[in-house]
């Protein structure tokens, strides 16, 4: 993004200096939460988190400003977010960068409006499709053909879907794909805003992307009008903790409205002061930790190479669908090891080594700031260890695991939008009787949340073929009764 470390406020993390202050006040609590500032909780719990974590806990107490209309700490903390990251307006997401997704497209359609997306979109995206009565159009996705995963959409692919259906509204990219590939999205931005349409973009992945020249560019500085991050994900913030950011201020109050819908009344003050202090940590040492990071995953990525563990490299997927890679996410395939992911995945877990993802042909892995030289050295070692066969491999019974469904054929055929199925009667039968039936759920494994069945989609052949190979010849699903 356009990263700022000029702006006058560096330095501060004003949510986080307004939660210390509360505390060194040391009131008697007579308000929620429960736990009374941990005196109130099982012992091993607050024997483990402590008094002073416990007691940072807290509510929307006078001087900790209100999430949902927020006028204080808050609005500070999210305008020092938005200077740093170049946006027009910063939001803090105690839901995940899900519910930034879907407050965007609850926020801009409306039922019967069109959505122009990839099919591999997040399922917080379809679900987003239901809560708007949106219609989504799906643009022809380009596929690496080993291991399958998706690459991207072309240019050109989008210019004739733009063609094609002049009254959509909205366009959502996603900038990176879980394998950290990032489409043509300058291209792509640049076609939708010529023909009208809103930018939305799926970073959830890359909330470190601009930090370092070698990582791919930030759409924000590409043209997006939303950008989600999940600042959980690789920037340090505690798990579900996200921003929403904003290239025009003028849709705020849309925004926030919709995210009033979504979120909780009763936010974590540890989660959003988490994204105060992430922010503050990249304003800071951003850069120069980055690009620290990113070097160490290059060293990485030859020492493999050299061993014989080929790594996907951003050569492999320079494409007309695909810009670019984060160096920083590691895909290797299984094969050199002679085994199949979840069984690569539960050797290097006996080896002290726990991965992002083992799926059939290939595991990930992922590389941030917080990886020291030692730790990566160790993670090489189990590798090398394992390829050498000095890993015995025992049948991965129970191991976690799942695969893409690789490229569609075809497209199901899209009978009633995802919130008219959503809300028609429903009933569930058996997948072996579900040819021709109109699917009433979202079928969507994660990670990484892949869409594989849309309400409202017909159920028939390859689409009943798959799901059968997923949930098994007994499997079920809900189908609209009638």
């Amino acid at each position: 993004m356009c990263y700022n470390n000029n702006v006058k406020t560096q330095g501060q993390a004003p949510l986080w200096e307004a939660l210390l202050n509360y505390r060194r006040q040391r009131l008697n609590s007579w308000h929620t939460p429960g736990h009374k500032d941990g005196a109130y909780t099982w012992p091993s719990w607050q024997q483990v988190l402590g008094e002073e974590t416990l007691g940072l806990d807290l509510t929307e107490v006078p001087g900790l400003d209100s999430l949902a209309y927020p006028c204080g700490a808050i609005k500070a903390a999210q305008e020092k977010a938005a200077a740093f990251y170049g946006a027009a307006r910063t939001f803090f997401l105690v839901n995940g960068a899900s519910s930034g997704l879907m407050a965007v497209i609850l926020a801009t359609c409306r039922p019967g409006d069109e959505v122009i997306l990839p099919r591999y979109a997040h399922r917080s995206v379809f679900n987003g499709l239901i809560l708007s009565g949106a219609r989504p159009v799906y643009m022809e996705t380009e596929w690496l053909s080993s291991p399958a995963i998706p690459l991207g959409v072309p240019p050109a692919v989008l210019a004739r879907t733009l063609k094609a259906h002049p009254r959509a509204r909205l366009l959502l990219l996603v900038h990176p794909t879980y394998e950290g590939i990032v489409p043509h999205s300058r291209e792509l931005i640049t076609l939708a805003h010529d023909y009208g349409l809103a930018v939305l973009v799926d970073a959830a992945h890359g909330a470190h992307f601009g930090l370092d020249p070698l990582l791919p560019p930030s759409p924000l500085d590409l043209g997006g009008d939303y950008v989600v991050q999940s600042t959980h994900k690789t920037m340090g913030a505690l798990t579900q903790a996200a921003m929403l950011h904003l290239r025009h201020a003028g849709e705020g109050d849309t925004i926030a409205a919709a995210l009033n819908l979504l979120q909780t009344t009763s936010p974590s003050y540890l989660l959003l002061a988490s994204l105060d202090v992430a922010r503050l940590l990249a304003e800071e040492r951003g850069r120069r930790d980055w690009g620290r990071a990113v070097a160490g995953a290059l060293r990485l990525r030859e020492k493999l190479v050299a061993a014989g563990i080929p790594c996907l490299g951003p050569a492999d997927v320079m494409s007309p669908a695909a810009a670019g890679l984060d160096v920083t996410r590691l895909l290797l395939p299984a094969e050199p090891f002679g085994a199949c992911g979840p069984e690569v995945a539960g050797f290097l877990r006996r080896a002290g080594q726990e991965i992002e993802l083992a799926v059939p042909d290939y595991i990930l892995l992922i590389i941030n700031p917080g990886d020291g030289e030692a730790k990566i050295e160790s993670l090489l070692e189990a590798l090398l260890a394992l390829r050498r066969g000095s890993g015995l491999l025992p049948a991965a019974s129970g191991e976690r695991g799942g695969a893409w469904p690789g490229p569609w054929p075809v497209y199901p055929r899209q009978v009633l939008t995802p919130r008219e199925a959503w809300l028609a009667p429903r009933r569930e039968i058996p997948l072996k009787e579900a040819e021709g039936r109109i699917c009433a759920e979202l079928i969507a494994p994660c990670p990484p949340g892949l869409a594989l069945a849309v309400p409202g989609e017909a159920l028939e052949g390859e689409v009943v073929a798959r799901l059968l190979s997923l949930r098994g010849p007994d499997g079920k699903v809900l189908v609209v009764d009638g």
